[in-house]
């Protein structure tokens, strides 16, 4: 899944990445404290001197990497989208075989504990600042998870509606995004009703296709 959706940012965020186990580190330390500056004062907080600052890390250094203060508010998008990628691919999320439904469960849950333990993250996704070039590359992140999922389904209903898989992946994805931004836009911890229902809607709606 990964390597589907990483073609997405290929035009965000830092310019190259770091290679040296130290500059690892470094950047590290610069994407906390983003995340965190988000988190506690929003994105009009992040400048790239504060955040220098705060991961201890020279502006120099900084500017080796990053344009600007949007470059590291993608790269943080970026990590974030990368990582829930990661634990996506490790629990086998997909639409494939008789099981599916626990693979989309799994899936969920593990969407629904990014959020929850992702306070900067979120605090990115509901600023004005999350436009322009996030905003489209969350959408081809989107476009390609859609893919990615359209191509492991394995058996569709014979009584299933007649509409082409890719499109049927793409309004599940939407699903996510919409019921994610109802849930968490004015409550940190997520409305669990919201949640709920995005869980049980969107479940719902795979089983007029999927076997």
């Amino acid at each position: 899944m990964s390597q589907v959706t990483f073609a997405a940012f290929s035009h965000v965020g830092a310019r190259r990445s770091a290679a040296q186990s130290r500059s690892q580190d470094k950047m590290s330390r610069v994407m906390q404290a983003t995340a965190a500056l988000l988190d506690e004062s929003g994105a009009e907080a992040v400048t790239t001197t504060a955040v220098a600052g705060r991961a201890e890390v020279s502006i120099g250094w900084l500017y080796n990497f990053f344009d600007d203060r949007q470059g590291l508010l993608e790269e943080l998008m970026v990590s974030g989208l990368i990582e829930l990628d990661k634990r996506w691919e490790a629990a086998g999320f997909s639409l494939s075989g008789p099981n599916w439904r626990e693979r989309v469960k799994a899936g969920l849950e593990i969407v629904i504990d990014f959020f929850d333990a992702s306070p900067g993250f979120r605090s990115l996704w509901f600023s004005a600042d999350f436009s322009g070039r996030m905003l489209r590359a969350n959408r081809l992140h989107d476009d390609a998870l859609a893919e990615y999922l359209a191509a492991t389904i394995t058996a569709v209903r014979p009584d299933a509606p007649d509409v082409p898989l890719g499109v049927v992946t793409q309004i599940f994805v939407g699903m996510l995004d919409k019921g994610l931004d109802v849930a968490y836009r004015n409550d940190p911890c997520g409305d669990k009703d919201v949640v709920a229902e995005m869980c049980r809607a969107s479940v719902e709606y795979l089983e007029h296709y999927l076997v």
